[in-house]
C-alpha cells in the first residue's frame, strides 16, 4: 500500500472516488430521511445545554424545535418518530421524557391550528423568532411562548420545555401569572417528575384561584 493511501495517523483513507460517492449518498439521503431533523432536535433539547441558557432562553429553542418537527412532517415523516429519535440522541430520559415529548408535539399541533406553518413563519421559527398567527380570531398577533406554570413562582423551570406553550399574545397577557386548575395540575405533574421543587409547588398551589 502506498503512503498516499494513509494519513499521518496511519489510518486508511478512502480513495477520492469512494469519498466523493459517500458524500453524494449522504447528501441524497438527507432528502429522504428524518435524520437531519432528528439531529437538529437533539442539539436543541440536550438537558445540559438547556440548563446553561439565560432566563427565557428556551423560548427560541421551542420555536426552532417546532420548525424541525413541521419540516419533518412536510417531508412525509411521522413527527412523533422524528422527535423520539431526537430525544434519544439528546439523552432526554426518566420521568421528564414523556412530558417533554407530549409538550413538543402539542406545540406542533398549536402551531398548525394557529397557521404558524406558512413559508414566512417557518423561516421565523427556524431562526428562533416569533411567528405571526394567520388563522383564527387572533390572526395578525404574534404567537408568544408562555410558561404554563408561571416562572415567577417556579424559576427552576424557566427553561423547561415541558412547561412551554405557544399562545396568542392577547391570551398570554390575559393569563399573566394567574394560577388556575390547569396550572396547578401541571405543577403537580412537573413536581412528580422531579422538575419542580417542593417549595415551588407550595408557592404555585398557594396562588391557585380556580
Amino acid at each position: 500500500m502506498s503512503r498516499r493511501s494513509r494519513n499521518r495517523g496511519g489510518r486508511r483513507r478512502l480513495p477520492w472516488g469512494w469519498g466523493f460517492l459517500f458524500t453524494l449518498l449522504l447528501a441524497a439521503g438527507t432528502a429522504f430521511s428524518p435524520l437531519p431533523a432528528a439531529w437538529e432536535i437533539a442539539t436543541l433539547t440536550r438537558p445540559a445545554s438547556l440548563e446553561r441558557l439565560p432566563k427565557r432562553g428556551a423560548n427560541p429553542v421551542l420555536n426552532r424545535t417546532v420548525y424541525w418537527l413541521a419540516s419533518s412532517r412536510d417531508r412525509g415523516f411521522n413527527p412523533t418518530n422524528t422527535l423520539r429519535l431526537g430525544l434519544d440522541w439528546a439523552g432526554v430520559t426518566g420521568p421528564a421524557r414523556p412530558l417533554v415529548e407530549a409538550s413538543l408535539l402539542r406545540n406542533l399541533d398549536i402551531a398548525t391550528r394557529l397557521g404558524l406553518v406558512t413559508p414566512d413563519n417557518l423561516q421565523r421559527l427556524r431562526d428562533g423568532r416569533t411567528a405571526v398567527i394567520t388563522r383564527g380570531p387572533y390572526a395578525g398577533e404574534p404567537a408568544e411562548v408562555d410558561h404554563i406554570v408561571p416562572v415567577s413562582l417556579a424559576p427552576e423551570i424557566g427553561n423547561e420545555l415541558a412547561n412551554l406553550e405557544l399562545m396568542p399574545a392577547t391570551l398570554n397577557r390575559r393569563k399573566s401569572n394567574r394560577v388556575g386548575s390547569r396550572q396547578a395540575a401541571h405543577a403537580r405533574t412537573l413536581h412528580h417528575a422531579g422538575l419542580l421543587s417542593d417549595s415551588s409547588l407550595s408557592k404555585v398551589l398557594s396562588q391557585q384561584r380556580e
